[in-house]
């Protein structure tokens, strides 16, 4: 199970899109895919330039805990049942 996973909302804590809180579009190894964040033009061939987003760095999100309004590290804890429950650090509620 991973901290991060798609369509969690997630805050980037870097450069110039520091402080804006988006959703994972797809996960990769070590980068995620963030909608509209990262996003350059590119030149393709007989279309023009097109607009694409570009992976960000795992360690440049942070995930966005929506009680606390802030950005939160997580824990992995095995709930009650011995299954695995990704769970907030700040305020200890269970995501998903």
């Amino acid at each position: 199970m991973r901290k991060i996973q798609k369509g969690d909302k997630v805050q980037v804590i870097t450069w110039k899109y520091k402080w804006t809180v988006s959703e994972v579009e797809q996960t990769l190894d070590e980068k995620f895919i963030v909608k509209w964040v990262n996003v350059v033009k590119k030149a393709v061939k007989w279309q023009g330039f097109v607009e694409k987003t570009m992976p960000v760095q795992k360690s440049n999100v942070m995930y966005y805990c929506s009680k606390c309004k802030k950005p939160v590290r997580l824990w992995i804890l095995l709930d009650k049942s011995w299954k695995k429950v990704r769970v907030c650090k700040k305020c200890w509620s269970q995501i998903n």
